[in-house]
């Protein structure tokens, strides 16, 4: 096809046009003077404008079917164009009569996308009005062919209108000698030789000639395989290479290129500037989230570097709830009580521990449940004065609390368990009911040798009663009282020594309980100022969206700007 090369750029240029409107949008910026129906951007899109003259007759049609392989023009030995007839593309074929002298016909051949044809009526036509039609295109047109027949190249009608219109034509005509095959090489050689000193004369410049055989063209493009060689001989390739020239120099057609990529150039600096922009409105909302984060990592150390404060909190828990495990073990270590563990297994440790822990369990719930309420208030009137400023920074409305994504009660009833499940854990640590075991144990040892001599001395007394020694047998039996009142002594005395030493053991275990809690509260605040932190996560995911969407935008920017400097080399 002809000026490939032009085209190519071209439509390089217009995807490059589409693709850089089609990111102002998707950046957000509108261009002025850059949409889809821009005069100048339409100006890209113009066909190239060839109009055809000569006489009545001359072969105008011919030329025009074989050129362009297709008859869209009738051909006949009578004169066929009493109009000028301007072929355009169309989807649908279809004639349209502007005036009695002009019609537009449009036709669904590809080529007539790039190219307009003007056929005019001859030269010599006496019809009025059709040769100020054909005068109205030749200032606008980008090649003008004047066909002349071989047999008699001389017509006066075609040469006076050559000589009327020299500033128009200037530059942009070509001669076409149809009919070649009638005359022999060196004949067709003068004739081009006085046709272009005529020409000369007319229009103070020497056109190319062109000898053709417009059938022999025609025929040779129809064939199946193509016929290069009687193309070749038709001496249409010589006049596709000017058209191609033509098409690929036009200073008019090029000035269009450069006026649209200097447009388009412009748009992409603007995008440029518009991403930039962008940027720095993301690299600014991160800054001030980051400024969130830090005002919430500083509510959240508020409370852990307050640790001391907690420790002594729980501390105070468990000497409160010891108190009582303190006075179940005093009661289980009276006389009856005691006896009866002599003879039946104790639960008195694992009933202590189990009774201590789930008074520990209600103590730091209370104590978990106080101190989320108030890190629940902390944060909520911290979000209160956040919020709008979210929305003056960012442009997004803050998330909103409990009925959004994030649950404040809720994050505070999960410390509230995690204290409490942690508290489980902290007083089985302290090994409490593993020590009063041994110290029970221990007693119950002596005291049961205190029972077993009793025992005895009775059954001695008993015997020597039966043997009839009475005097002995008293004695043994009160022996036996005296031993029994020791063990009684001795059971009293111990069972204080023994409340004493867990109360001891209480005392040491603590702060012992209290910094196995630390951890725990620790992360539970962790946890909780977490769950806060969710609703800054939000709206960072918002922003992380914005910053998301602006890479492939600059890589694409990067691209087309890429693009349309090897376009302007082109050019």
């Amino acid at each position: 096809m002809f000026g490939e090369r032009y085209f190519a750029t071209r439509k390089k240029l217009a995807r490059v046009v589409g693709e850089v409107r089609e990111l102002a949008e998707s950046t957000g910026l509108e261009l002025n003077g850059y949409s889809a129906d821009d005069e100048l951007l339409q100006g890209l899109k113009n066909p190239f404008l060839f109009v055809v003259c000569g006489e009545v007759n001359a072969g105008k049609s011919t030329l025009i079917n074989g050129l362009f392989g297709a008859e869209m023009c009738e051909v006949n030995i009578l004169p066929q164009t009493d109009r000028v007839m301007w072929y355009r593309y169309g989807p649908e074929e279809m004639d349209d009569e502007i005036t009695p002298v002009l019609e537009e016909r449009y036709r669904a051949i590809e080529f007539l996308q790039d190219f307009n044809i003007v056929d005019t009526p001859g030269t010599n036509s006496v019809i009025r009005g059709h040769q100020a039609i054909t005068e109205r295109f030749l200032p606008v047109a980008d090649l003008v062919l004047f066909v002349f027949p071989v047999n008699n190249p001389w017509g006066a009608a075609t040469w006076d209108f050559i000589a009327r219109f020299p500033e128009e034509l200037k530059g942009k005509v070509a001669f076409v000698l149809q009919q070649k095959d009638l005359r022999k090489e060196e004949e067709l050689e003068i004739i081009e030789q006085h046709m272009r000193e005529l020409a000369r004369q007319k229009l103070g410049e020497d056109p190319r000639v062109f000898a053709v055989s417009g059938l022999q063209a025609l025929s040779a493009k129809r064939r199946e395989p193509f016929d290069e060689r009687g193309w070749k001989a038709s001496g249409y390739a010589r006049l596709e290479d000017l058209i191609s020239e033509v098409v690929t120099d036009s200073p008019a057609r090029r000035e269009v290129l450069r006026d649209v990529r200097d447009v388009t150039l412009s748009a992409l600096r603007a995008i440029e500037k518009q991403i930039d922009i962008k940027t720095k409105v993301v690299a600014g909302h991160e800054s001030f989230l980051r400024s969130l984060d830090r005002e919430i990592d500083q509510l959240r150390d508020n409370y852990c570097d307050g640790g001391e404060g907690e420790i002594a909190n729980f501390a105070e828990v468990f000497a409160e709830e010891g108190s009582e495990a303190l006075e179940f073990l005093g009661k289980r270590v009276k006389l009856w009580r005691t006896v009866r563990s002599l003879f039946w297994h104790d639960e008195s440790p694992s009933e202590m521990e189990k009774n201590l822990t789930k008074a520990m369990e209600g103590a730091v719930r209370e104590l978990a449940e106080a101190d989320g309420a108030l890190m629940e208030g902390a944060c909520r009137s911290h979000w209160e004065k956040a919020g709008p400023r979210i929305r003056d920074e960012v442009g997004k409305g803050s998330p909103p609390v409990d009925d959004g994504e994030v649950d404040l009660a809720s994050a505070r009833e999960q410390l509230a368990r995690r204290l409490a499940r942690g508290t489980r854990q902290a007083v089985i640590g302290l090994k409490l009911r593993g020590g009063l075991e041994i110290q029970l144990e221990a007693r119950r040892s002596i005291l049961r040798r205190f029972v077993a001599i009793s025992l005895l001395l009775v059954s001695v007394g008993g015997g020597l009663g039966a043997a009839g020694m009475d005097p002995y047998s008293w004695l043994v039996i009160v022996l036996a009282g005296v031993v029994a009142l020791l063990g009684m002594w001795q059971s009293k005395r111990s069972g204080g020594e023994l409340v004493k030493w867990f109360a001891g053991s209480l005392a040491s275990a603590r702060r012992k309980f209290a910094k196995a809690m630390r951890p725990d509260y620790l992360d539970g605040v962790r946890r909780f100022f977490g769950d806060y932190a969710e609703l800054v996560e939000t709206v960072r995911r918002k922003v992380s969206k914005r910053k998301l969407e602006l890479k492939p935008r600059q890589e694409e920017w990067n691209d087309l700007f890429v693009e349309l400097k090897a376009i302007e080399q082109e050019l």
